[in-house]
């Protein structure tokens, strides 16, 4: 029998990093924000799926430690592509650079426990 599902400390940050973000997204102006901004919202959606698809699995059983491998791989992927929006829209003038660098190091720390 499984024990009690528990969310690790990556969803915690994730979620954090979604809350960070949301922030920022805000004072996006809004022809960004409706179109790339959007996709950031969706592709952080996306990450804290994934990693509750990881933590979900049987860790006992090698096949579905491998399906968590894979989680956290697209997880991994989905950060980089959060990146590169984000990139875009400090090149655009749409965020400042302070913001860009408190989500970045978000996303690194993201990626480290990834």
């Amino acid at each position: 029998m499984r024990s009690a599902f528990k969310h690790p400390q990556l969803y915690s940050d994730t979620i954090r990093f979604h809350k960070c973000y949301w922030l920022a997204h805000q004072h996006l102006p809004k022809a960004f924000r409706l179109t790339t901004g959007e996709q950031i919202l969706r592709e952080i959606t996306t990450c804290l799926g994934c990693v509750a698809a990881a933590n979900f699995v049987n860790k006992n059983d090698a096949g579905e430690r491998r399906r968590a491998a894979g989680h956290l791989l697209l997880l991994r992927e989905r950060l980089e592509v959060i990146r590169a929006f984000l990139i875009l829209a400090w090149e655009l003038q749409a965020l400042s650079h302070a913001a860009l660098a408190d989500l970045n190091g978000r996303l690194d720390e993201l990626g480290k426990q990834a």
